[in-house]
């Protein structure tokens, strides 16, 4: 299924309950309610931060290890945001909006490193994260990475972006310019027309 009809079947179907390893939660228990507040947004907020990246290895899709901070710190500017594969709400909609972002940009996409990191890495394993990854159409310049669940603790913490529970986290994307020590944080679910303004103005430059 592409990233577009993937998109567009969660944007007319949002159901009551929530798929969660492999079984449906009661409609009268929707552990999505804050996912659904924050869908319920229509503005995102725009804030500079610094922040410490922690030494840790993470595991992309073919298994392999990867440094993160090294990956971060690397000469491409860099979009990242936090998602885990069985969220039935804004994650799917953060995923495809990603890929829309690079549609926009046209051939500027390529300058971008996108990287999407799980919150959820007991069930997101590389075999389910390449299977997402390959539902939205990510290829070369996307990247996802899993990892051992107190290293991913740490990271989300080191962007202060834990919420306690996979359930309670809310949309976040943050870009980065090589060579620059702030990062761009982006609270709110932004389209994928107004993340591609956002990084074309602050990470590459174009007007």
């Amino acid at each position: 299924m592409t990233s577009m009809k993937f998109a567009g079947w969660f944007l007319l179907a949002v159901l009551p309950g929530c798929l969660l390893h492999g079984t449906w939660a009661e409609a009268s228990t929707d552990e999505h309610a804050a996912h659904r507040a924050a869908m319920a947004k229509t503005r995102y907020s725009v804030t500079t931060g610094t922040y410490e990246i922690p030494n840790v290895e993470l595991v992309d899709t073919e298994g392999q290890l990867i440094e993160l901070r090294e990956l971060l710190a690397g000469d491409q500017p860099v979009a990242l945001n936090f998602i885990f594969t069985t969220c039935t709400t804004i994650c799917p909609v953060m995923t495809a909006t990603f890929s829309q972002m690079r549609q926009a940009l046209g051939d500027s996409a390529a300058d971008v490193e996108l990287v999407s990191i799980t919150i959820d890495p007991e069930y997101d394993r590389p075999p389910v994260l390449k299977a997402y990854a390959d539902n939205f159409g990510a290829d070369a310049g996307w990247i996802f990475l899993t990892g051992d669940s107190l290293d991913i603790e740490n990271v989300l913490r080191s962007f202060d972006a834990y919420a306690g529970s996979k359930m309670n986290h809310q949309p976040l994307t943050l870009l980065k310019k090589p060579g620059d020590a702030n990062w761009v944080r982006i609270d709110g679910l932004a389209s994928g027309d107004s993340l591609a303004q956002e990084v074309t103005a602050r990470l590459l430059d174009l007007q």
